[in-house]
């Protein structure tokens, strides 16, 4: 904890100085420690790292360090422009950036766009929803995200690929977002894309992966996708449940204990989920915890072709 609140504090270090005073990186504050901007993805991207901070701490008991991170935590909303319902980059005067336009890959967002971007706050995503007016319009965001397809002409950087839509699987800051349809009871299109995605974008063959293996994410995406579920937020101890592509699936644990899936119906057409039990009970939640898994719990799902 000591040397995560000590690296969160190198005020020299990546904008964290201006981070820390203003409550977000502006654009046009050149750093001379670092030649690259990113400034609206290092703010999100600290203020999820300030979020996993205050968990630490709150789990040691350390209550005033996790109040000030905590409250670190929240520095995404200082980026969202409500005018475009976008997050946008800011100078050091508070002005949101002109002529900003969310499918264009500009210097103050790294490798994405600010279509991309816009939902990385695993940490916090009721309060995105909040952010934005609402479930119905976080909804018709969201859509919008997998329908507003680029341009023939569109000239995408390397980095772009796989793309439905504005996400990208192929680039590691879009993994998340398809799973974000859980958040606002819309899990048939969560169940939807995922399907799309392991069944098109990953072929068995030479350049098979649709994107750059970057530490290994776009194979962890699908091994955990294929199991049926995935951490939207890793320190949550949950995991947002997707789509199955196995009709069994055993994970055998360290601790002895066997963590089991059951989807005996599920196929390239039965990739909707009906219904769910845990060791034999029904389960109505969008997601599976830490603590099932690593008691041996044993999930079914009742696969169908058509929506529930």
């Amino acid at each position: 904890l000591a040397a995560c609140v000590a690296t969160a504090n190198l005020d020299n270090y990546r904008g964290i100085g201006l981070y820390k005073k203003l409550g977000y990186i502006p654009y046009n504050v050149t750093d001379h420690y670092n030649a690259e901007n990113w400034s609206l993805s290092k703010t999100l991207e600290y203020a999820f790292d300030d979020y996993c901070i205050a968990e630490m701490a709150n789990k040691m008991g350390k209550k005033e360090i996790a109040d000030e991170f905590y409250k670190r935590s929240q520095n995404y909303k200082n980026v969202y422009n409500p005018a475009t319902s976008f997050m946008q980059p800011r100078d050091d005067k508070g002005n949101f950036i002109k002529d900003f336009k969310a499918d264009e890959y500009t210097p103050h967002i790294c490798e994405s766009n600010g279509w991309q971007y816009f939902w990385s706050v695993q940490h916090d995503v009721d309060g995105l929803i909040e952010l934005v007016g609402g479930k119905k319009r976080f909804a018709e965001k969201l859509d919008s995200m997998f329908t507003y397809h680029p341009a023939e002409d569109d000239e995408l950087p390397i980095f772009s690929t796989g793309m439905i839509g504005q996400y990208a699987h192929g680039n590691e800051p879009s993994h998340h977002v398809i799973y974000l349809f859980n958040a606002i009871g819309h899990q048939n299109r969560t169940q939807e894309y995922i399907a799309k995605v392991m069944n098109e974008l990953y072929k068995n063959e030479p350049a098979g992966l649709c994107g750059n293996e970057d530490c290994g994410q776009m194979s962890a995406w699908y091994v955990f996708s294929a199991m049926g579920f995935y951490p939207v937020n890793p320190v949550s101890g949950k995991y947002e449940i997707g789509t199955p592509l196995f009709p069994e699936m055993k994970l055998h644990l360290a601790n002895g204990k066997t963590f089991t899936v059951l989807a005996p119906k599920v196929s390239k057409e039965n990739i909707y989920i009906q219904s769910i039990k845990v060791d034999g009970q029904p389960y109505d939640k969008p997601y599976l915890t830490h603590e099932q898994i690593i008691n041996g719990a044993t999930v079914e799902f009742e696969m169908s072709k058509t929506r529930s």
